[in-house]
């Protein structure tokens, strides 16, 4: 079979037409300058900002969360928002800082919850991928304080770390970690107004020294 060889379409001009116009892109093959196709993969989300932000240590406690009125963190899109939200990544890491045997290894668990009210304690401030970016209409928050939640179905969980040294010894204890990161805007959580996730401690451990630290980062858009 005889091998592909490179070959042209000539265009006419394109002086003086207000009609659509096919993109193209030139390059140089032998001695013409040829027009190729090229595709652009795009989204068609009319994106008004990306944002990140993080928790600070949080103390997981011995008794358990409900995820509702308690719970370590509530990412949520305020009720009236103009925007929906797309949940990009969560990470997060481990780490003891006492000597405690707690052999039960607990649950770190995520959920999606639904909302009325409007949250009045724990904002923390995300960060702009931009300057220009809008302001984040989003919230993050480490309290649900004046919203009244409803706990809806679990998309992801983690076991903490066990302890089995209590006093004497030596060594140390690399930080667990985490994450919940979709490859692809279809495995992304979209969150519409009135709609958020909550992070809780779902299982109970015996002691309290472990302490969490959790980054998350969202797009939004119209």
């Amino acid at each position: 079979m005889a091998a592909p060889i490179a070959d042209k379409i000539i265009l006419p001009l394109d002086t003086g037409n207000t009609g659509k116009k096919k993109r193209t892109q030139t390059r140089v093959v032998g001695a013409d300058t040829v027009h190729e196709d090229f595709v652009i993969p795009i989204s068609d989300r009319k994106v008004t900002g990306s944002y990140k932000a993080s928790s600070g240590t949080l103390t997981v406690p011995t008794a358990v969360h409900n995820g509702t009125t308690t719970g370590f963190l509530w990412l949520y899109n305020p009720v009236g928002s103009t925007i929906k939200m797309a949940v990009k990544r969560i990470s997060w890491n481990c780490q003891f800082i006492a000597l405690a045997v707690d052999l039960l290894g607990g649950e770190l668990r995520f959920n999606l919850f639904t909302f009325t009210g409007t949250g009045s304690a724990g904002l923390l401030t995300p960060a702009k991928r931009d300057s220009a970016d809008a302001a984040a209409q989003g919230n993050f928050r480490t309290a649900s304080t004046s919203m009244t939640c409803s706990l809806g179905g679990a998309f992801y969980g983690m076991q903490y770390p066990v302890s089995q040294l209590a006093t004497g010894g030596a060594g140390s204890w690399p930080p667990t970690l985490n994450e919940w990161n979709p490859d692809s805007e279809t495995g992304e959580i979209i969150l519409r107004p009135g709609e958020g996730i909550v992070m809780w401690h779902a299982i109970a451990v015996t002691a309290a020294n472990r302490r969490l630290f959790v980054n998350v980062s969202w797009e939004e858009f119209e």
